[in-house]
């Protein structure tokens, strides 16, 4: 036998998604409007990233020395990638350029993988394998405007960014609303 229970609830405080999504729709549109500063702030959070991440490594090198044998690779990473991190937060105009040529190589990687893949659907027999294609090739064709081209390197991060911000904005918008609903429906 099925039992259904009615659930009284109150839901505190729904509006502050929605206010959470509105200050991330303002975000990314500010971040569309002035994008040379918006890059700026991507290739200083870049030069920290690193730095932060090579700090993580050589404590895990350093903490790890007597367990793992290959300790001193961690140790050695780490404080390239401390040293390349700090080189980038004093020079701003290379962690910029930096920026731009590792998401160039990266679209680069998507896209190839991408190729890849739509190969391999087409052996497997799946019939739409060729959006893969074409979605892979169009991501190979940004990946070589974005090496060649900082300033199409520079747009490509800022607006995926900002899109990315957007979205999340817009899903948290609607959570707030559907628990606000969700509260006067239940408490009806």
């Amino acid at each position: 036998m099925e039992t259904v229970y009615k659930i009284q609830a109150r839901i505190n405080h729904w509006w502050l998604p929605v206010l959470t999504g509105i200050l991330l729709v303002v975000a990314a549109l500010m971040m569309i409007i002035f994008p040379v500063a918006t890059f700026t702030g991507l290739a200083v959070l870049f030069g920290w990233s690193l730095f932060v991440y090579g700090g993580t490594n050589f404590v895990f090198g350093v903490r790890n020395r007597k367990v793992l044998h290959a300790w001193l690779w961690y140790l050695m990473t780490g404080l390239l990638e401390i040293a390349l991190g700090a080189y980038l937060l004093f020079q701003p105009d290379i962690a910029a350029e930096a920026l731009v040529l590792y998401l160039g190589f990266w679209f680069t990687f998507i896209g190839v993988s991408r190729i890849s893949l739509s190969i391999l659907m087409k052996d497997m027999g799946i019939k739409k394998w060729w959006w893969t294609l074409i979605g892979g090739m169009l991501v190979l064709f940004l990946a070589f405007f974005t090496i060649l081209s900082p300033i199409i390197g520079m747009f490509s991060a800022v607006y995926l960014v900002s899109f990315a911000i957007f979205v999340t904005g817009l899903m948290a918008i609607s959570l707030g609303w559907e628990l606000k609903k969700l509260e006067k429906s239940l408490n009806a």
